[in-house]
């Protein structure tokens, strides 16, 4: 198999052009602008005209209590709907001798509401703009590119294989997080194409397949290709021989990103999240276990303590190639089971069966909770849904998300830990092979 990859040259832009942006970009925000009017009266009038300026004064107060009125329960009732929305599912304490009430945490479930507007739909986590459009970034696998860097700061990873049963290579998409360092960049699989634009995120990648290539080409995602390099979006690196030397930044993409015209607000709604679960309610640890062949084995150790589950690749704990070698440790991890098999066409790509729906386990806050998998099989643009045994949407714990499309002769195994009897939690699961029918 021969990917399309090609060099550039840090710095250079390939066809020397300057795109301006287009004018349909969604990155406007229409402004609601109030004015008020005033009126005078006349400052001389004849008798009558006094006593009849007074009858009028007596009915413009009541018009103005009428309207003063109709302000405060509208007040209520736009401050009624903020405090549902936010304290939804929690206690609210009210005491009744005191004159103040409900009224004197108005300040802190305002500030909460403007919070809850400032957090990733793909990781829950807080952002300086969480309107902005996601970037997702092709990168390496490969065994001589590690530690990759990028991977600390995604929101959300797929990994998926590229070759049947064999070498996987992941999909890092980032809203929150803004590395810079990204690498290596390597080409794109049509598979990852629709997955990212079901989350609404633009493709960095260096290359590609023939039929995500094809598809790239008849205009039916927004990508920013280092074949091109818009903008000098890429560079090379002289520590890793071609094609794996291959680099990025999300400054460089975010650039390119704008003044390729592309869109820059998300409309993607996101996922649901929560916190993480009180200590008392986590499994005491355990590990999970993808058997990939070889090097790109994979599995995760849950630590109760962070409530994260630092990932292993080929034996080795995971960190970061970036400059704070930060460990790879996500939130969830969820495991999709799809089929694996060639596409039709020429190069031998293969196709990973991600639509239609599937057996899915996700593991938060030292728990697995099985349930099943969606994604519309005819409109590819839809994100994948998460659901759970009873057929509701997965409410993910806050941070990173790594979904993992594993092929049902691949054996995905959690062992959880053991504890002593006197131990108060208890751990999730069974030791056992978790297979798809």
């Amino acid at each position: 198999m021969t990917d399309q990859n090609g060099g550039v040259n840090k710095g250079s832009d390939n066809n020397g052009q300057v795109i301006e942006p287009r004018n349909n970009s969604k990155n406007r925000q229409d402004e609601n602008v109030a004015s008020k009017v005033t009126g005078t009266t006349g400052r001389v009038q004849l008798r009558s005209d006094v006593i009849l300026q007074g009858v009028k004064g007596k009915v413009d107060k009541r018009m103005w209590w009428l309207i003063g009125g109709a302000g405060v329960v509208v007040l209520a009732v736009i401050t009624g709907l903020v405090v549902s929305m936010v304290l939804a599912g929690r206690a609210v304490k009210v005491d009744n001798d005191d004159n103040g009430g409900l009224f004197d945490q108005l300040p802190q479930v305002l500030e909460e509401a403007v919070t809850l507007k400032r957090t990733s739909g793909l990781s829950g986590r807080e952002c300086a703009e969480p309107n902005r459009r996601p970037i997702g970034v092709m990168l390496s696998s490969d065994v001589i590119t590690r530690p990759v860097s990028g991977f600390a700061a995604a929101d959300m990873v797929w990994e998926l294989p590229v070759l049947v049963s064999d070498v996987t290579r992941l999909l890092a998409v980032y809203q929150c997080g803004q590395p810079s360092d990204i690498g290596s960049v390597r080409s794109v699989r049509h598979d990852y194409l629709f997955l990212a634009e079901g989350v609404d995120a633009i493709v960095g990648h260096w290359g590609g397949s023939y039929h995500a290539l094809n598809r790239i080409s008849a205009g039916e995602f927004d990508t920013i290709n280092a074949l091109t390099n818009p903008f000098s979006a890429y560079f090379r690196k002289n520590h890793l021989p071609a094609p794996y030397n291959g680099f990025t930044t999300y400054e460089n993409l975010w650039n390119a990103l704008q003044k390729l015209g592309y869109r820059t607000e998300t409309t993607f709604k996101g996922y649901e999240f929560k916190d993480d679960a009180a200590a008392e309610n986590r499994s005491a640890g355990g590990r999970l276990s993808i058997a990939w062949p070889g090097a790109f084995r994979v599995h995760y150790e849950y630590d109760p303590q962070t409530n994260r589950y630092q990932r292993f690749w080929g034996g080795v704990e995971q960190v970061d190639g970036g400059p704070g070698k930060e460990k790879v440790a996500p939130s969830v991890v969820a495991v999709i089971r799809a089929t694996n098999q060639f596409a039709d066409g020429p190069g031998g790509y293969n196709d990973m069966g991600i639509e239609g729906s599937g057996v899915l386990e996700v593991y938060q806050d030292g728990q697995v909770i099985k349930g099943t998998w969606q994604k519309n099989e005819l409109y590819k643009a839809e994100a994948v849904k998460f659901l759970d045994g009873q057929g509701k949407e997965i409410v993910f714990t806050r941070g990173q998300v790594w979904v993992m499309a594993v092929e049902p002769e691949i054996t995905v195994t959690w062992e959880p830990k053991t504890v002593e009897p006197s131990a108060t939690a208890s751990p999730a699961g069974s030791a056992m092979p978790i297979t798809a029918p």
